[in-house]
């Protein structure tokens, strides 16, 4: 076979292929380009799961500063007056009374007030990374379907052409009944093949825009560009007890359990202080009429109160306290296993899913495209069999789509990774776009 027998064939697949993009309705309007980063930041914008944390971060703010308040005075006024055998005595008696709290109750109060506050900051964290991770997976399948579509339209074409091939050769007598036949079957189930793609592709990326658009009801444009090919990640990840430790100090599930059971001792602490009763001192001005006496009478009145611990003695209160401090404690720890597990099979399922990349990627590329279009050519004239090319598209079709599929699965595990960790990996893209079948 010439080097050269092929070139005609690729033309007119190429020039069939052209029409048929720019008979799509896919290229109605300019494509617009979306990064992954674009695509996290536009998904943290838009989440209400976000939005809520937000809200409850600046809330416990809010109570925090509330806490550092002292209490407000009380502003008394009183009237006493008798009388009898016409003869009058009053008394008018203005004072203040202010609540003197202990400096050990006003520090438990805003310790307690300020662990809520960090937890509520680290949930928004954890917000914002659970929002990172469902675009990241969204983002990568929506790459995955773009790239099966074109597949499916690659390998729909090619059986669109090898079809009008088959019937001028059986025209000639050239080709068996039988073979023209299994070439219209097999360009109706490809055409179906790439219609399942694109519908696909539509539900992918309507998933995407669920994500990033400002209204759940916005579909994301079949046109926009998704312009981070995501190359998968080769190195190996860090070690599982590295991953471990980094998940110790950064997992936002366990900081929160920690800020909650430190925030429970503050508590009990703040119980315990409660029982100690809080005086409240008393000052004001006082006037009197005696009767007979033309002389109104005046001067300053002053007193303390103190409450009596009979009937409440804040036991059960710190009991109760106590009990969900060690609650707390226990939830925490549960915390700290289902991490540790967590972490455990992330590692192993990225592992799993790069090792059966490593497998699969040096059988595809720039040379299986190259073997497929010999094969294409080598039946155009006649040198292979039927079903020796059908069995090479059909390899070809199902290897390249199997791979696309698993270079978003690598992605959504290492973003799985990263979040069980609650610590960024390596990069995950390549910071832009790669033709199809060019991109490893």
């Amino acid at each position: 076979m010439r080097p050269t027998a092929f070139i005609p064939f690729r033309r007119l697949a190429s020039a069939a292929a052209l029409a048929a993009m720019l008979a799509s309705p896919l290229l109605a309007q300019a494509p617009i380009a979306l990064s992954l980063t674009e695509a996290r930041a536009a998904a943290r914008r838009t989440s209400p799961d976000v939005r809520a944390a937000r809200e409850a971060a600046t809330a416990a703010a809010a109570r925090e500063r509330q806490s550092a308040v002292y209490p407000n005075p009380t502003l008394a006024y009183g009237r006493e007056q008798t009388s009898g055998g016409g003869q009058t005595n009053a008394q008018d008696v203005l004072q203040l009374e202010q609540a003197i709290e202990w400096g050990a109750l006003r520090s438990a109060r805003r310790d307690v007030a300020r662990l809520r506050r960090e937890a509520a900051e680290v949930r928004l964290a954890l917000a914002e990374a659970q929002v990172d991770l469902e675009a990241t997976r969204a983002y990568a399948l929506a790459v995955a379907a773009d790239r099966r579509a074109a597949l499916a339209a690659q390998t729909a074409a090619a059986f669109a052409q090898a079809a009008t091939v088959s019937e001028r050769r059986l025209a000639a007598g050239d080709v068996s009944g039988y073979a023209a036949r299994r070439i219209r079957l097999e360009t109706a189930r490809y055409a179906g093949i790439r219609a399942e793609a694109l519908l696909a592709r539509r539900t992918v990326r309507a998933a995407l825009a669920s994500l990033v658009s400002t209204s759940p009801d916005a579909p994301l444009a079949l046109d926009v560009a998704l312009s981070d090919s995501l190359l998968p990640d080769a190195r190996e990840p860090a070690s599982l007890d590295s991953l471990r430790a980094a998940a110790e100090r950064g997992r936002a599930e366990i900081r929160i359990a920690a800020l909650e059971a430190q925030a429970a001792a503050a508590e009990v602490r703040l119980a315990a202080r409660e029982r100690t009763p809080v005086p409240v001192l008393a000052a004001g001005f006082k006037t009197e009429e005696a009767a007979g006496s033309p002389e109104r009478l005046s001067g300053f009145v002053a007193g303390v109160s103190l409450p009596l611990p009979i009937f409440d003695r804040r036991r059960d209160a710190v009991e109760a306290a106590e009990a969900e401090a060690r609650r707390r404690e226990a939830e925490a720890d549960a915390v700290r296993r289902r991490v540790t597990h967590e972490v455990t099979e992330a590692r192993d399922a990225l592992v799993a899913v790069r090792e059966q990349l490593a497998l699969l990627a040096p059988q595809l590329g720039t040379q299986a495209a190259a073997a497929l279009r010999a094969a294409q050519v080598a039946y155009t004239e006649g040198e292979i069999t039927l079903v020796e090319w059908l069995d090479a598209v059909r390899a070809y079709h199902e290897a390249e789509a199997s791979y696309a599929m698993l270079r978003a699965e690598a992605l959504v595990r290492q973003a799985a990774l990263e979040r069980a960790v609650g610590a960024p990996l390596p990069s995950i893209t390549n910071g832009g776009a790669a033709a199809p079948g060019n991109d490893r």
